[in-house]
């Protein structure tokens, strides 16, 4: 299991939650999640890339962005999604994959129970928006649904036009009513402080850094405008698809889409309950659906829906949007299959499932290397924004009554160790994470390492650590390792126990592996430590959460002046520059304090029959489907 960084709360990207992952609660994004890097706005959808490629399909040969012996119709040379060739048309064909076993929930992916990986795969292919994640965490702004331009700095003001073409499943145009639905849905929630109209979002960034909504000469204008009355570093991301449709939402609750937009200007709590019932679950929820009413902006809408409960189970079929106004999807059918990452391998060589993306350990790399060797599979590896890590809990427990063994337990850790022997066999380029908010993988880590990490707890110093437990009288005290219960973390606390247990530097190590502990990680209700990974994309300020003192996610009693000052600065509108230094020294504080230490990125694994073409992996969260428009059979 991974958790998704927090935005400082939510943002608005309607068609695709970031997540956590498919067991844990999460928030924002348009197919894309997290923290991580600061990627510049390229240019199209399918990103002004590719260009003249005949019709037909050309052999990947290992560049950076595409997969030796995997097939293309444009070869991409960016992490957007490549421009597909003149004449490229829907082939009358069926492809299958698996997000994974939770299945899709909810038409509407801003409410909060929508919040798991296969409601947001699904959804991002029902949906269209202004922005998207590449899948080297940038930040694409899409042409084909509209642009976006900064009219003032200060306060930051930004204009957005939907493209004139841009329509609804129904003909029905997409205008700027849609948007301030989707504003009012986090506006007018429930909250502890005081009651709403019902509505219940993922988050709530939008509405807290955007108070006052978007502006429109009127609800069916193309144009709107949004104002923020302080500086975010992630505007980017408040603002991408239009969510679920408002004359629909206003049919549904018995209003005209004039009653619904003066309801919205004006804060009509009483107006807005039946609007919010409607929001919350009545445009498709649970495999109750009306294809009337479930409408789509995007390359898909829904066919079938079999529901077989929220645990896992059960599929979603897709078809074309006749009223798709942009580049025609590569596939008549695509069919999300919601089962077990543990049946993806045996699937596809039985050929019931095309594309997976399974966790990637030692057997699975062996059982889909012997698949490669067939010739009728391709396998693509690399690193995911996700990262393992461990962190201190120093508000009970061994590290609250002696913070001293924290450094203890630091320095016998044996992270070059657990690398070697749980993640090289897997992939062989992986190694040791020396940094949180900037990943292995990305351009500019060995320079901001170099800045802001001594390279104190490179080795694992048995020595080191066994002097402090017996200086501070405490041999044999328990560390509980907690995590998910995964047989990687489990073998990894194997390896920790041979350094810092009883015959290393003189810890009593328990493996508390629990697949509950999910339940209590962020409630705080542990001592001891905690391994588990973080997931995240293309955020700036996704790590306020975890690091400030208030933090949303902080479950571990931590405090820093310096890092609380620090990640002000990040979020504020100041140059790359002067970003990254602010970095550098909220890092350099985290490994003062040991707030917690970095272990390594995950690797990635996808694998797919090898007669389809524009299958590529990503780093993002939005897994292998995020360019599943594109998919297409060769002939």
């Amino acid at each position: 299991m991974k958790l998704r960084k927090l935005s400082a709360a939510t943002a608005m990207l309607a068609s695709g939650a970031l997540i956590l992952t498919a067991c844990t609660p999460g928030d924002d994004g348009n197919g894309g999640n997290g923290d991580g890097g600061n990627g510049d706005a390229t240019e199209t959808q399918n990103g002004e890339n590719g260009g003249d490629a005949e019709a037909g399909v050309e052999e990947g040969t290992g560049g950076e962005f595409d997969q030796e012996g995997a097939l293309y119709s444009t070869i991409p040379d960016s992490g957007a999604k490549a421009e597909m060739p003149e004449g490229f048309e829907t082939n009358g064909d069926t492809i299958i994959s698996s997000p994974g076993a939770v299945p899709f929930i909810n038409v509407n992916n801003d409410e909060a129970g929508a919040n798991s990986t296969g409601n947001s795969i699904v959804s991002d292919r029902m949906s269209s928006g202004f922005m998207y994640f590449g899948s080297d965490l940038s930040i694409v702004e899409n042409e084909e649904f509209g642009s976006y331009e900064v009219l003032s700095e200060d306060p930051l003001t930004v204009e957005y036009t939907i493209n004139e073409e841009a329509v609804w499943s129904d003909g029905t145009a997409i205008t700027a009513l849609d948007y301030q639905l989707g504003w009012a849905g986090q506006a007018y929630a429930d909250t502890e402080e005081s009651p709403g109209a019902g509505f219940n979002p993922s988050g709530s960034s939008l509405a807290d850094y955007v108070p006052d909504g978007f502006q429109a000469e009127a609800p069916d204008a193309k144009t709107f405008t949004m104002e923020l009355p302080e500086y975010y570093a992630d505007w980017q991301l408040l603002v991408s698809g239009p969510g679920v449709p408002a004359h629909i939402v206003a049919q549904e609750s018995d209003m005209s889409v004039d009653e619904l937009s003066t309801a919205i200007q004006e804060g009509d709590l009483e107006a807005l309950e039946p609007v919010a019932e409607v929001w919350n679950e009545g445009l498709g929820y649970a495999g109750e659906w009306d294809p009337e009413i479930a409408l789509s902006s995007g390359p898909y809408q829904l066919a079938e829906w079999n529901w077989q409960g929220e645990e896992s189970g059960g599929s979603v079929t897709l078809e074309p949007n006749p009223e798709w106004w942009g580049t025609p999807p590569g596939t008549e059918t695509l069919i999300f299959q919601f089962v077990d990452e543990s049946t993806h391998v045996q699937a596809l060589e039985n050929q019931d499932i095309n594309v997976i993306e399974p966790q990637a350990d030692e057997d699975v790399k062996l059982a889909l290397d012997d698949l490669a060797e067939t010739g009728d599979v391709v396998v693509h590896e690399g690193d995911i924004a996700s990262w393992e890590h461990i962190d201190f809990q120093y508000q009970q427990g061994p590290f609250a009554e002696t913070p001293e063994l924290a450094e203890a337990f630091a320095l016998c850790l044996p992270r070059q160790e657990i690398v070697e022997q749980l993640i090289q066999p897997v992939y062989e380029e992986a190694e040791v994470l020396n940094a949180r908010e900037v990943l292995s993988f990305q351009e500019g880590y060995d320079d901001f390492v170099a800045e802001s990490y001594d390279g104190r707890y490179d080795g694992a110093d048995v020595e080191g650590a066994a002097e402090i437990i017996e200086a501070n009288d405490a041999v044999g005290t328990t560390i509980d390792i907690n995590h998910f219960g995964q047989p990687r973390r489990a073998a990894a606390v194997e390896i920790i126990n041979t350094y810092c247990g009883a015959e290393g530097a003189g810890f009593d190590i328990q493996d508390a592996g629990d697949p509950a502990f999910s339940a209590e990680l962020l409630e705080g209700n542990w001592s001891g430590v905690a391994m588990f990974a973080w997931a995240g994309s293309g955020q700036i300020v996704s790590g306020q959460n975890i690091y400030s003192s208030d933090g949303q996610q902080n479950a571990t009693g931590y405090s820093n002046e310096t890092v609380d000052e620090q990640w002000d600065v990040i979020a504020g509108n100041i140059s790359d520059e002067e970003r990254t230094q602010a970095l550098i020294e909220m890092e350099q504080a985290l490994w003062d304090d040991l707030h917690g230490i970095p272990l390594y990125t995950h690797p990635g694994v996808v694998a797919h029959d090898s007669s389809i073409a524009n299958v590529r992996m990503t780093a993002a969260q939005t897994q292998v489907q995020w360019n599943a428009e594109q998919w297409q059979r060769a002939e």
